[in-house]
């Protein structure tokens, strides 16, 4: 028997050969399997026990062997006949792994890391943005063909090697080892700008202890209303484009620091600091509070909001798509982004999650659970929203109609001498039938001044941009009783959300470089680092552009990042560690048969559309320049505008120094670029086996929880069989 190759944590053996079968007259019989390692007793060696090199008690179980004419079978063994090679695979004792105390804290945990302000925010903007209930049809393909299938390989992953994100990718294959570092450098460039509607929330939040909300009314000028809060589509658009966030009119127009803003800023990255440098440790109450709070405050504004005038017309103006959006790459790229968003992918978060749970956890149906979960919050919400903009278009619709009535007394004195005489006479809904047949002769003049007041066109004005679900839901907390309170519950929910999500996010970057090891300092001395960094870039979100800013980094920071990294992760779980060898791991740990659904979109559906969308994406921007909203003072609305080319070499450089760790990173390892590599935690070294799950290091940090469940032997000679040359072995836990 050869000589084990020993490596600090892992025990592997290069190669061992089968002992002759007893000749007996039976075709099977059954004996031990005797490998190198400490004694138990026996002076012949028999029995003996394979121990770790690190001093750990941790020691491999004696396995029965059960041969017959043709074939080896080893208790807990798996054989593979192309590759004559066998995988020793056991399950250590996980008494020392943190775990989640119960199935319902798991629901609850992830609940609270996923659904957070992109659901709230982000999701009923990109909807508004992207056609209304157009958006819903590239948003629901979407998570059937890439949210869930990326959704259970996560947990899935994470589950069966019992580790966290940094450590997952090192040991699929070294090489792949750029995964969790381009995981690190998204999550940051999202921490800077997820953190500025943090920061509009406080402001929010702070302007709400008051009797009256600064919101609720236009400011007077000499006993009138301003003329551009009039202009405006309510007083609550025009607080926020002028009052919050003082809007310039277009990126590049900085126009110095909004004062009330940076002090927000600064105040939301302390809060995170001081909760960050001590870690964070969340009970199961506390992840039940942060899960259920927000669907009660999201049910009191959905009971309202059903009930305001014109709340049924934007019901149904959610459920019209625009099918011509659909031809729009973007709005797919979009979609899928907030599938990553709403769901937690990419981020490294849900690997974590599922190493918590029991080996043999049914995590298929966890993500079945968790995905509709997620995708319900998500239209409930958009629901809500839209509610309120049928409200809010339905003022402004009737506000037009009103306009559109004294004109027809300045073209039509004889027939209409007074306003209230037109009103008498016509209704908003025959007025719409008017408009809509183009006024009949009777009324021809009408046709060369009337605004011809578009519903369509009205509900999209209502509210769009970043700050959609600032003006909407500010619209609906001044129709309560007693808006203070209800301001301060609304707001004081989006805190705990953001907060929430930060934390998770901005964590994921420090263990990743407390892991590495490349920075040595303590986490209060890093952490201050990181956020210090976050707050002095952050400031151009500050500035009176600042809204504009955070739209090129939604939709470049996070978009094109999350594809490529969800992609790798799509091709390292399903073609490097083998879509067969998951598959098996599936039912191993759930009992049931994987469908051909999981298979085909693993192996196909899932990385084509990713591949697809992040190429289309590129081109139509070389085709068509990228659009934002900015606002216009004069007519006191929001114009599609192009982005400047500065502006995307920008957004080019945080595209590229998202993508570039997984380039780098391959190179350095594949080709032995640096001869001493960086201390990164499982940056496997060959051992006679493929590189791709040979083993992990216990020693180094991020498997500080780990549970080494491998030892790889090779079949070199059966019974009676000649030697043969040892077979690389790619099987593993």
């Amino acid at each position: 028997m050869a000589e084990p190759l020993k490596q600090e944590g892992v025990v592997s053996y290069d190669t061992f050969s089968m002992p002759d079968p007893p000749q007996t007259t039976t075709n099977e019989q059954k004996s031990s399997l005797s490998v190198p390692g400490r004694s138990n007793g026996n002076s012949n060696g028999a029995n003996r026990l394979a121990t770790f090199q690190t001093g750990s008690d941790e020691e491999v179980r004696q396995s029965r062997v059960t041969f017959n004419d043709d074939r080896v079978n080893i208790e807990g063994v798996e054989y593979d006949d192309r590759n004559q090679s066998v995988a020793h695979q056991f399950e250590m004792d996980d008494e020392h792994r943190e775990q989640w105390d119960n199935k319902t804290q798991f629901y609850m945990g992830v609940v609270s890391y996923a659904v957070g302000l992109g659901n709230v925010w982000r999701f009923p903007y990109l909807c508004q943005k992207n056609g209304g209930g157009a958006f819903l049809i590239p948003y629901s393909i979407m998570m059937v063909l890439g949210g869930l299938p990326l959704f259970l390989i996560e947990l899935g992953i994470g589950q069966r090697l019992r580790t966290g994100p940094v450590g997952v990718w090192n040991a699929i294959h070294p090489n792949l080892g750029g995964i969790g570092v381009s995981e690190a450098v998204v999550s940051y460039l999202v921490a800077l700008y997820y953190n500025v509607i943090i920061t509009w929330c406080l402001y929010y939040f702070f302007r709400s202890f008051t009797f009256e909300l600064p919101w609720a009314s236009c400011p007077q000028f000499n006993g009138t209303d301003v003329v551009e809060c009039a202009k405006s589509s309510s007083p609550t658009s025009y607080f926020w484009n002028r009052n919050a966030l003082q809007t310039s009119g277009s990126i590049g127009e900085v126009e110095g620091f909004n004062m009330h803003l940076l002090l927000s800023l600064i105040v939301a990255w302390v809060l995170i600091y001081l909760c960050v440098m001590k870690g964070i440790k969340s009970s199961g109450k506390v992840m039940y509070a942060t899960a259920t709070f927000p669907y009660v405050v999201t049910t009191i504004f959905f009971i309202r909001s059903v009930s305001l005038d014109g709340a049924m017309e934007g019901f149904s103006y959610m459920f019209h798509p625009d099918l011509k959006m659909l031809y729009d790459p973007n709005v797919w790229l979009d979609a899928a982004t907030q599938i990553f968003y709403s769901m937690g992918l990419g981020f490294g978060g849900l690997i974590a999650f599922g190493s918590y749970n029991p080996l043999r956890n049914n995590c298929v149906r966890d993500v079945k659970i968790l995905a509709f979960i997620n995708l319900a919050t998500s239209f409930y919400t958009a629901v809500v929203v839209f509610c309120v903009l049928g409200y809010m278009a339905h003022n402004n619709m009737h506000t037009c109609i009103q306009g559109d009535m004294m004109k027809m007394v300045e073209v039509y004195p004889d027939l209409f001498p007074k306003l209230e005489d037109v009103q008498a006479a016509f209704t908003d809904d025959t007025w719409k039938e008017l408009i809509a047949d183009g006024f009949t002769s009777k009324y021809e003049k009408m046709k060369d001044v009337s605004a011809m007041c578009d519903y369509h066109k009205i509900i999209t004005e209502a509210a769009e941009g970043t700050g959609l679900a600032f003006v909407v839901f500010t619209e609906a907390i001044i129709k309560f009783p007693f808006p203070p309170l209800w301001s301060f519950l609304f707001f004081l929910m989006l805190i705990s959300l953001g907060l929430g999500s930060m934390f998770g996010t901005l964590e994921g970057v420090i263990t990743s470089l407390n892991d590495s090891q490349l920075i040595q300092l303590k986490k209060p001395v890093l952490t201050a680092i990181l956020c210090g960094s976050a707050c002095f870039i952050g400031l151009i979100f500050a500035t009176n552009a600042g809204q504009y800013w955070v739209s090129l980094f939604d939709h470049f920071a996070g978009s094109y990042g999350l594809m490529c990294v969800a992609f790798m992760e799509v091709i390292a779980v399903i073609y490097v560690y083998g879509y067969e060898r998951f598959v098996r791991d599936i039912e191993f740990m759930t009992g049931e048969k994987v469908s051909q659904y999981w298979i085909f979109t693993w192996r196909f559906i899932s990385p084509l559309i990713m591949f697809f969308l992040f190429i289309t994406s590129v081109v139509s921007c070389f085709n068509k320049l990228p659009t934002y909203y900015t606002y216009d003072k004069e007519t006191a609305k929001l114009r599609e505008t192009e982005y400047p080319p500065w502006a995307l070499w920008i957004a080019l450089f945080m595209v590229i120094l998202a993508i570039s760790p997984l380039i780098i990173v391959f190179f350095i390892r594949k080709f032995k670029i640096i001869a001493a590599e960086p201390n990164i935690p499982a940056a496997s070294k060959r051992l006679n086996a493929t590189q791709s799950t040979t083993y992990m290091l216990k020693s180094e940090q991020s498997f500080n929880r780990m549970t080494e469940s491998s030892v790889s032997v090779m079949m070199t000679e059966t019974a009676n069989g000649p030697e043969r040359k040892p077979q690389q072995s790619s099987h593993s836990a």
